[in-house]
């Protein structure tokens, strides 16, 4: 039997990213954090295209998406503009470095997913 993974819809991609965030809490390394970037980029996209980019809730939102530091900062790592390194603590807690600064890794993605899933806990 076929087992099929479809992405349609912007809640498909966001339904990643809490899989992306959950894989995190599992195993902190980089390729995980490089993945949880990606998604964030890849969404705003998804969103940006969809039918639902006219609702003035969208604009808001997407607005206060694209301004938020953490945002950028998924962009840099993922255009290559800033490298980055991720320093594992212990199993719960690590501190990702990009250029001269140091982010808690568990404030990053908390923020990150805080972001979305208001809109799409009532989508």
């Amino acid at each position: 039997m076929s087992v099929f993974h479809e992405f349609i819809c912007p809640r498909n991609v966001y339904e990643k990213l809490t899989r992306d965030n959950q894989r995190l809490d599992e195993e902190l390394n980089g390729d995980n954090i490089f993945a949880f970037a990606s998604t964030i980029v890849h969404l705003q996209p998804w969103i940006k295209n969809s039918p639902l980019d006219s609702n003035e809730t969208v604009k808001r939102v997407m607005r206060k998406v694209s301004t938020h530091p953490y945002v950028k900062i998924c962009n840099n790592i993922t255009s290559a503009k800033s490298h980055f390194k991720l320093e594992v603590v212990d199993k719960n807690n690590a501190i990702l470095h990009v250029g001269d600064e140091k982010i808690d890794v568990n404030n990053f993605k908390h923020d990150l997913v805080d972001l979305f899933d208001n809109f799409f806990k009532t989508k």
